[in-house]
C-alpha cells in the first residue's frame, strides 16, 4: 500500500460527537445485498466501468470497459496503485477531448490510437484495427465512453465510495450504503488519487471483523468504530451511534456491503 496518511482519523470521530447520532434507519440497509439497483453505481450494465489490476511485470494497469464489458483502451503501466489511479483521473480529464487522441500506424500495417496527456505523454492505447478509419471510429467510441463514465461517477447513487474535496482543498471519501446513508468517512488526503487508493484499502481491510475497533466517544455519550489497516493505522471512521450494539450492527453492515460495491 503506497498510501501515506496525513492525519489520524480518530480525532475526526471525536469531533463528530456533537453531530447527530446515527439512527436505526441509517443502519437499515435491508434487502438482498447482491441485488443491483436500477441506475445505481453498482449497475455495471448501465454504465462504462474500469478494471484495475497488477500485471505480471509488477505494474498497475487499467482498462476502460464499455457497458458490454468490451475493452475501449488500456492504460500505461504504473509503479503503484495510487499512480495508476492518478493516471485514471488524467484519462478522465483528457479523454473527453478529441484533440487528445492520435491515430497511429502499427508495425503490421494496422492502426490504433493513443490517448495523450496535455504534455503529449501517452496515457492509454487501443487495440490494433485493420484500417485507420476503424481506429478513428473507435476514437469516437472512446470519447463517448469516457464522457459517460464521468457522468455516471458524478451522478452515482446507491452503495458506493464517493470522493469529496473540503474547503481547504483536502480530499476524503465516504462509503455510502444502498439507502444513501454514510457508513464510513476517511481521513483527509492531499490528492484525489490518494483518497481513491484509501477506498481500495477500505475494501481490502474492511472484510475482516478484527480490523474494526468499536470505541466510546470522549464524552461517553455514544459509540463509533474505526477501520484499521494491518499496521493499526486508522483508515476510516463511522458516524456516532447511540449504543454500542448499534455501532456493532453498523460495522457488520459494512462488512456485508463491501463485497458488492464496485470501486471504479
Amino acid at each position: 500500500m503506497s498510501n501515506r496518511f496525513l492525519a489520524i482519523l480518530s480525532s475526526l470521530a471525536l469531533a463528530s460527537v456533537t453531530a447527530a447520532c446515527a439512527t436505526e434507519d441509517d443502519l437499515a440497509d435491508n434487502g438482498d445485498l447482491t441485488s443491483i439497483e436500477e441506475n445505481s453505481w453498482g449497475d455495471l450494465s448501465s454504465r462504462p466501468s474500469v478494471e484495475l489490476w497488477k500485471s505480471p511485470d509488477g505494474k498497475f494497469r487499467f482498462h476502460l470497459l464499455e457497458k458490454s464489458q468490451e475493452i475501449v483502451f488500456t492504460s500505461q503501466g504504473y509503479s503503484s496503485r495510487t499512480s495508476a489511479l492518478n493516471g485514471l483521473l488524467s484519462v478522465l480529464d483528457n479523454g473527453k477531448l478529441a484533440a487528445r487522441y492520435s491515430v497511429q500506424t502499427a508495425a503490421d500495417g494496422g492502426s490504433y490510437f493513443n490517448l495523450l496527456a496535455a504534455n503529449k505523454a501517452v496515457i492509454a492505447t487501443s487495440e490494433v484495427f485493420a484500417t485507420a478509419a476503424e481506429a478513428q471510429a473507435e476514437v469516437t467510441k472512446a470519447l463517448n465512453n469516457v464522457t459517460a463514465y464521468q457522468k455516471a461517477w458524478d451522478t452515482a447513487a446507491g452503495a458506493r465510495f464517493a470522493v469529496k474535496q473540503d474547503s481547504a482543498g483536502q480530499f476524503y471519501f465516504n462509503l455510502h450504503a444502498r439507502n444513501g446513508a454514510v457508513q464510513l468517512t476517511s481521513q483527509k488526503y492531499s490528492t484525489k488519487a490518494a483518497a481513491l487508493n484509501g477506498a481500495f484499502s477500505t475494501a481490502e481491510n474492511g472484510l475482516s471483523k478484527p480490523r474494526y475497533v468499536v470505541l466510546s466517544t470522549q464524552s461517553g455519550s455514544g459509540y463509533y468504530y474505526n477501520l484499521t489497516a494491518t499496521n493499526g493505522q486508522v483508515i476510516a471512521t463511522s458516524e456516532v451511534y447511540a449504543t454500542k450494539a448499534s455501532a456493532e450492527r453498523g460495522r457488520d453492515s459494512v462488512i456485508a456491503l463491501l463485497p458488492v460495491v464496485p470501486l471504479l
